[in-house]
């Protein structure tokens, strides 16, 4: 089996450097982890990471080594951490003395530039055909989502420490860059105004830190109501999503068009925390769901 470990590496960080590290999914820590944290929210989010884990394993035992040494882009990214200045130092010694016969070290070089080309050309592609698909909802105080894909090491941090339950995995529906990454579900919790935990356990950076009095200045999205699904608009009465804002950011109103009282959001106080959605008695689908900004 060919050492295909380096190569993971190298494309996953020249995919980084424009926001999409390609296959930092099979990361063996995100692996191990998200069999645990993933289970802990919904069974099902942990099937994908056991599937990986239980591969993993077997393939260690029927071809020892052939994981650890052929494919784990952890250990290939510490072996390159290792020859990276040994090759400089030798290029630089074969320089100023004669040029080596063999040009392993030459390889190794024209290996990684040519892993991170290709890797930085796949991102952009990726990029390019993701800008008309759905945008996910990040946790508060989420990075750009450019910038986002590339710093969240997929960790599950924020997914353990959430006391609502509303972080959960992406499992490609927001496109491969984003594979693994937290997204926000408000089906059954929403994002407390006085919790700021997953912004203090994010160790990369992707999610800013966040003071609990700078909550309500941080928009997460925006909601949005179909009358065709509310209950005001089938002239039924119905005053959930106002009693349970946070920031008193819905009112009613009276619309002529619809001929319906309409929850209108003030969006100066409205942070997309989900409340609204959550509490909406709709089913199955709310009448008032989070859209990103």
């Amino acid at each position: 089996m060919p050492r295909v470990g380096p190569w993971i590496v190298v494309l996953t960080l020249g995919g980084a450097c424009l926001g999409y590290p390609l296959l930092l999914w099979l990361d063996p820590l995100a692996i191990f982890t998200g069999v645990f944290v993933a289970g802990e929210r919904h069974l099902g989010y942990a099937v994908w990471p056991a599937v990986g884990f239980a591969t993993v394993l077997l393939a260690s035992i029927l071809w020892p080594h052939s994981w650890c040494g052929r494919v784990c882009p952890l250990g290939a990214f510490q072996d390159l951490l290792y020859a990276g200045p040994r090759s400089v130092r030798r290029i630089a010694r074969r320089s100023a003395v004669s040029l080596d016969a063999t040009g392993a070290d030459d390889g190794l070089s024209r290996r990684l530039l040519l892993g991170a080309v290709a890797g930085a050309g796949a991102a952009g592609i990726a990029s390019w055909a993701g800008t008309d698909g759905p945008r996910p909802l990040r946790p508060p105080n989420a990075r750009k989502e450019s910038l986002f894909v590339g710093l969240c090491t997929r960790c599950g941090n924020c997914l353990r420490s959430c006391p609502s339950g509303i972080i959960e995995r992406d499992l490609g529906r927001y496109g491969w860059s984003g594979f693994w990454t937290p997204v926000l579900n408000f089906r059954n919790g929403y994002c407390h105004e006085g919790c700021t935990q997953c912004t203090e356990v994010c160790p990369s950076g992707a999610l800013l830190r966040l003071r609990v009095e700078d909550k309500g200045r941080v928009r997460i999205g925006l909601p949005r109501v179909d009358m065709n699904v509310c209950l005001l608009g089938d002239n039924r009465e119905c005053s959930a999503c106002a009693r349970w804002c946070p920031y008193d950011a819905v009112r009613y109103r009276w619309c002529e068009t619809e001929y319906a009282v309409k929850p209108e959001i003030d969006p100066h106080k409205c942070t997309g925390c989900g409340a609204c959605e959550a509490v909406c008695p709709t089913k199955p689908d709310r009448a008032i769901v989070i859209f990103p900004v």
